[in-house]
């Protein structure tokens, strides 16, 4: 039992190149709360105030972010192990930017503020796994903003798809209307729609009701 736990913390990046004596205080001394929810259930919630940390350890989540005046959203499929609450659980915005809900059975790892301040206090390994994390996000937010810029409005779609997901891969479900997503890039939307449903007969979408449904975001970026 205590070598899988090891085994499952060696596993989550904040964890990683600490010593087993170290691990064996952490487990001893600290209230890290493992659990497994079932299919449905929600593991944090958008909006929510961010108390502490939650690591996704085995299993896969459906991930949405709605947009702040909840006109569209987006849903991702994502895949453990996922850490979520590093990036707001300090600062002046501490709510949780997107709603994770299990897919399916997921067990999951809880870590409260006081818990992980005194962690990042105590272990420099640590300390430096949550710079390495904290900067590897901002560099990611970051680049982006830097490609060049598109030269038709399919690539203006697909860049914006980019810029609002969280891992570039993978399915994606965009709720919005063709005629919102015109508003965002300022474009008619009756030109958005000839665009979608072009990339649809292409393969590297599907339209339905308000929505933009993409197999595979990777195919779409590398058209």
């Amino acid at each position: 039992m205590e070598q899988t736990m090891f085994d499952t913390l060696l596993e989550l990046p904040l964890f990683q190149g600490l010593s087993r004596e170290d691990l064996t205080r952490i487990l001893e001394s600290t209230r890290l709360a493992f659990d497994t929810l079932s299919q449905g259930a929600t593991v944090v919630r958008q909006d929510e105030i961010c108390t502490g940390l939650t690591f996704v350890i085995r299993g896969d989540v459906i991930s949405t972010t709605a947009a702040a005046d909840r006109s569209w959203s987006i849903e991702e499929t994502l895949t453990a192990p996922i850490l979520q609450g590093l990036d707001v659980l300090y600062g002046t915005r501490r709510t949780h930017s997107r709603t994770l809900t299990a897919a399916g059975t997921v067990n999951t790892l809880t870590m409260d503020k006081q818990t992980f301040g005194a962690l990042t206090r105590y272990f420099e390994v640590f300390r430096l796994n949550v710079l390495n994390l904290l900067t590897t996000h901002i560099s990611r937010q970051a680049q982006p903003m830097w490609l060049p810029p598109p030269n038709d409005l399919k690539g203006r779609i697909i860049q914006f798809m980019r810029m609002h997901v969280e891992r570039p891969a993978g399915m994606k479900r965009f709720n919005i209307s063709h005629k919102l997503l015109g508003l965002y890039l300022g474009e008619d939307s009756r030109y958005i729609s000839y665009a979608i449903h072009d990339m649809q007969e292409q393969g590297l979408l599907e339209i339905g009701r308000r929505t933009i449904i993409i197999p595979a975001m990777e195919k779409l970026i590398t058209r």
